[in-house]
């Protein structure tokens, strides 16, 4: 799949949205090449945020709220422990970055 760009303002004053990121693409629409790398790069990480934040979900999905699920049936500490250190093991196997 091609990376591209949600949304941008042309250097003409254009909105325009999913445009590809590459840089003949963005020089053709008036930005310059140091601007159109930064685009490309600032695109670039969105991506990857938007790809780690879906595993982590899917983790979440898959590992921690069957143990939650168990949890609330059971009623015990031990089980409430399960849980919560799987919830920890996906945070530290799937980090965020502060300040995104």
């Amino acid at each position: 799949m091609d990376l591209l760009i949600e949304d941008v303002i042309t250097p003409a004053g254009d909105i325009l949205i999913n445009v590809p990121a590459d840089v003949q693409t963005l020089t053709g629409l008036g930005f310059n090449e140091a601007v159109a790398h930064l685009l490309i790069e600032k695109a670039s990480a969105a991506s990857a945020l938007a790809t780690l934040i879906a595993a982590r979900r899917a983790a979440y999905v898959n590992e921690a709220d069957p143990l939650y699920l168990e949890w609330q049936y059971d009623g015990t500490v031990e089980k409430e422990k399960d849980w919560r250190a799987k919830v920890a093991e996906i945070k530290v196997r799937f980090p965020l970055m502060e300040n995104n």
